[in-house]
């Protein structure tokens, strides 16, 4: 079983090669879940399972190609973690290139992930055109 450090930084390596199936199987059956949806301005609350944290994944790195990710700091607390950074994206439709802090709150219980909660700057993201 992994920690709550070990499961963060596995989720940190899986986010910046683009592995939406890797980071789904770091998830519980049912993972408490609130994050901006990539294809649009409106944002997602509620339980997700694998499959739908994967086509979340999936949707977010069809709209954006990660180029570079920065974890400027990960506070880890028992299960929960809190981490902040930045990464540059690139708009797939327009080649524009943003760069946008996030802070993500990761709750790991028994080696998984139970809750994720993303909150991107959404205006450097709409700034882009995204």
């Amino acid at each position: 079983m992994f920690s709550t450090v070990e499961v963060v930084q596995v989720f940190l390596a899986r986010l910046a090669a683009q592995d939406a199936a890797g980071i789904a199987r770091l998830c519980a059956a049912a993972v408490e879940w609130e994050a901006p949806d990539p294809a649009g301005a409106r944002w997602s609350r509620g339980p997700r399972t694998r499959r739908e944290v994967e086509s979340w994944f999936l949707t977010l790195f069809a709209a954006f190609d990660l180029e570079q990710l920065s974890a400027r700091q990960v506070v880890v607390d028992g299960g929960d973690a809190a981490v902040i950074g930045s990464a540059r994206w690139r708009v797939r439709a327009t080649g524009d290139a943003v760069q946008a802090r996030f802070a993500s709150m990761i709750s790991v219980h028994q080696g998984e992930i139970e809750q994720f909660w993303h909150l991107p700057d959404t205006l450097a993201l709409a700034g882009a055109g995204a």
